[in-house]
Parts: structure tokens; sequence; C-alpha cells
């Protein structure tokens, strides 16, 4: 019995599957090259599981490997499977949902704070030797604001909301939350409310909605013209919850106070993109779960819920649980 794996996995995870099977490491997760359609084929065709991250299991791949009796995938949301294939097949599939809520978090507080106290704009001004007792007085140049007693807005209240609510609070902020799914209370001491009024009230507004047919385009340029003018606007979900030329706009204007961007529509960054020019916008290259303890929490996570299927336990983390036994 074989499992390959194409996904960084943790020594840990790895111990815990080889009880069951043999395991291969190849693919995406040790060369950094994702294998074509054919070569996971050629890979998986005796293999009973892949756990895959970049790798796409197709429906070819799953009618051409009959061995095949699960599929792990690594991603917080299995886009990189066919569940519809594997649910056809009566395969199941286990992903990881939550596996960079922390590590997404952190760099949430991160933007906040860094925006609020324009810390990467004082950290160029030290670089580009500007620091200097005749120039700009740094006290006064960089002079930012606190979160404490302001308003935090939060768009979703998922796993990630959840964890960046309770952090504001503890710094002393005021949190409320647009999400229509949640139910009061899903947060202690979190006020929700419609959209907006989020972004009418708040002074910083911080996005975690997963992407939909709801959530593309959900920060229109009706909302963004309803912030404040000195609001901070973060995006650390998926570009395509934003209008982006409508804040690109409000931005060059001065018309909000400014941003801090980890994702954007057309990713990598254009070289040209308006953002480049903007002096009151921080970006950053999509690393809000690039930590090496993502890798362990979704290893974590996929191997145990492998080896509760393979004992016959009940399994969470599934995206098709109708395949498991009744």
């Amino acid at each position: 019995m074989k499992i390959i794996i194409t996904a960084p996995f943790s020594d840990e995870g790895i111990a815990l599957l080889e009880s069951y099977a043999e395991i291969e490491l190849c693919g995406w997760g040790v060369t950094a090259e994702a294998l074509s359609e054919d070569e996971l084929i050629a890979k998986a065709k005796t293999c009973v599981g892949i756990i895959t991250e970049v790798e796409d299991v197709t429906a070819k791949v799953i009618e051409s490997c009959p061995e095949l009796k699960f599929i792990g995938c690594t991603r917080a949301v299995p886009r990189t499977v066919d569940v519809e294939a594997a649910t056809k097949a009566g395969i199941p599939v286990f992903f990881a949902p939550g596996r960079n809520a922390q590590a997404v978090t952190e760099l949430t507080i991160l933007l906040l704070i860094a925006a609020a106290r324009k810390a990467f704009a004082a950290e160029r001004f030290v670089r580009d030797n500007k620091w200097d007792k005749n120039g700009e007085m740094p006290y006064l140049k960089f002079r930012g604001i606190e979160l404490a007693d302001k308003v935090v807005g939060i768009i979703g209240l998922g796993a990630i909301g959840r964890k960046v609510a309770v952090v504001c609070q503890a710094i002393g902020a005021k949190v409320i939350a647009f999400d229509p799914y949640a139910k009061e209370g899903a947060v202690p001491d979190v006020e929700l409310c419609d959209l907006k009024e989020v972004m009418q009230r708040s002074d910083f507004i911080t996005v975690h909605c997963a992407v939909t047919p709801e959530t593309t385009g959900l920060i229109s340029r009706e909302m963004i013209d309803l912030m404040k003018p000195t609001a901070i606007f973060v995006n650390t979900s998926r570009g395509v919850v934003v209008d982006e030329e409508a804040l690109i706009e409000a931005l060059q204007t001065k018309r909000i106070g400014g941003a801090a961007l980890d994702v954007f529509w057309e990713e990598p960054l254009p070289k040209d993109s308006p953002f480049m020019k903007l002096d009151n916008c921080i970006l950053l290259p999509h690393i809000g779960g690039a930590s090496h303890d993502v890798v362990r929490h979704h290893s974590r996570i996929i191997a145990n819920a492998i080896s509760s299927y393979l004992k016959g336990e009940p399994v969470g983390r599934i995206a098709n649980p109708e395949v498991l036994p009744k």
C-alpha cells in the first residue's frame, strides 16, 4: 500500500502515515515545481492515497488510479481536487480548514498596527538615510494612531475573523462585525451590524471572507465611499472581494486614511499597477499563510483524518461525507 505526498508535510505527519503505508514524497512539496496531470497519474497509478496542495487531482487523475481510496488536500478549501469526480468514485476528500488561521490572524494584526503607526514608511525613511539632525523630525512625521479605543470592523467571522476580533479586543479596540451567517454572541462583546454600518463606523476595516458569488465585489465603490476619511482598510483574504479600482481612487485622492493589502485581483501584482505609486498603502505578496507552522498544522489535520478513516473511526474535515459508510 502506497501514498504519495506532493505537498510540504511534517515529519510527524509522515511518521503517522508510515504506520499504514509506504510514503513517497514528490512534486511541488519537494522540488517547488508541480507535477503535470500525466506525471501525477504516473506517480499515483498504484497508490491508495494522494495528498496534494498545488497539483490538481482532476477527474482524469481519479479515473486513472483504480487503487485510489482517499485524497487529502492540505488547503483550507480543497480547490485543487475535483470533489465531484471523487464523490462519484466513492473516494473521500480530506482537507485542512483553519490550517492557516493563526498565521493570517498574526499578519492581519501586524498590518493593522503597521498602517496605524506608519511603520513601513518610517523604516524606509531610515534606510533612505533621511534620519538626520537637520531633516524632518520623525517623531512628528510618523505620528500615528492607536488601536485602543478605536472601532475595528471585521467583515467575515470565520476562524480568522474570530481570532482577529479577540486580539483586537485584547488591545483595547471596540469590535463590530458583518457576517450574515454569524449568530449574535459568536464572539463575546462583538456587535453584529449590517455591512453599511461597519463601513461607516469603523476606524479600521479588515476583510476575512471566503470567495463566493456573494462575496466577489462585496466591498464595492458604494461601500468604500462610506468609509471615514481617516479609516484604514486591510485585506488578507482574497483580492476579488474588493473593487480595486474604487479602492485605488480612494487612496489616490486621500479619500480614506490608508490601506494594507496582502491580496490582489491579479497576482503577482503587475509592475505597472497603480498601487505601486501609492505612499499610503502597504503591499505584501500574499504571504498571510506563509509560516512554517502552517505545514505542521495541515499535516496533523490530514494525517489524523486519514488515520481515523483507515481505522474506521469517525472522521472530520471531509469535503464529501456522503461517501462514508452509514
